[in-house]
């Protein structure tokens, strides 16, 4: 197993009734062969389809666990978790990327460089981007949290600067759905250590109460005011609040 490609080592457990396998050649094709529900099986590569506006689904080629049979291309989301949080591949930086590049770093309006950084399957069951140096604090969060019965997942992670920008300028214009956005440039989802967590209603979550008491311990920290979503992977502010015997930064309110 990689870092990249968590579901390596793995087995997973046919959940649907109906878990239609795919023409290899075409995915979006449907045959008329399933995977049996209750299949323990194993993913051998992974594709990913392009639904369109960012939507996508993630396909894997499964086989037996013993590796003996080989079932087909089914949509992990008939699998028991649906490939929540599994890390799919590296993300290199591009050659002669700039600073508007998928792959470029910004803090406090400043360019930072470029970074690696690695897909995920998030809460949407959308693809999402982290660092490559916050996934082993993360996946131990998601670990740590499942071990008390709790998901952990997120909703968005690194972000380009076009993407940034994308976001600023609906909420600047007051479209509908679209959450406070901070200028292109200025986000700490553009230096890597920010985690939109999935976390619906604030206070009262399951989730959310767990990462009040757990998330600092792990290096994960609240940083922004009247956003319960919003974590930062910052171990010397986490390590800070901790001691303070809270899970926020100074200034931060619910």
């Amino acid at each position: 197993m990689t870092v990249a490609e968590s579901f390596r080592d793995k087995t997973f457990v046919v959940a649907d009734p109906d878990a239609r396998i795919r023409e290899a050649g075409d995915l979006a094709a449907l045959t008329t062969a399933t995977v049996p529900k209750g299949a323990r099986v194993r993913i051998a590569e992974v594709r990913v389809l392009e639904t369109g506006n960012k939507s996508s689904i993630v396909f894997g080629r499964a086989v037996s666990e013993d590796g003996a049979t080989e079932f087909g291309w089914t949509s992990t989301r008939n699998l028991d978790g649906k490939f929540v949080n599994e890390t799919l591949w590296a993300v290199p930086p591009e050659n002669g990327a700039g600073r508007f590049g998928p792959n470029a770093a910004w803090s406090k309006g400043a360019y930072l460089g470029q970074v690696e950084l690695v897909a995920i399957v998030d809460a949407k069951l959308e693809i999402e981007r982290l660092a490559l140096n916050t996934i082993e604090p993360y996946v131990a969060l998601v670990a740590a949290g499942a071990a008390d019965g709790v998901l952990v997942a997120i909703n968005s992670g690194f972000r380009s600067y076009p993407e940034q920008k994308l976001l600023w300028e609906g909420f600047s214009k007051g479209i509908p759905g679209v959450n406070r956005a901070a200028k292109p440039g200025g986000s700490n989802h553009q230096n890597g250590i920010a985690f939109d967590i999935a976390v619906p209603g604030g206070d009262g979550n399951p989730t959310y109460e767990w990462l009040k008491k757990h998330a600092t311990g792990f290096g994960f920290v609240r940083t922004v005011s009247k956003e319960p979503w919003h974590w930062e992977y910052d171990p010397p502010r986490a390590e800070a609040a901790k001691r303070g015997g809270t899970f926020r930064t100074p200034g931060v309110n619910p």
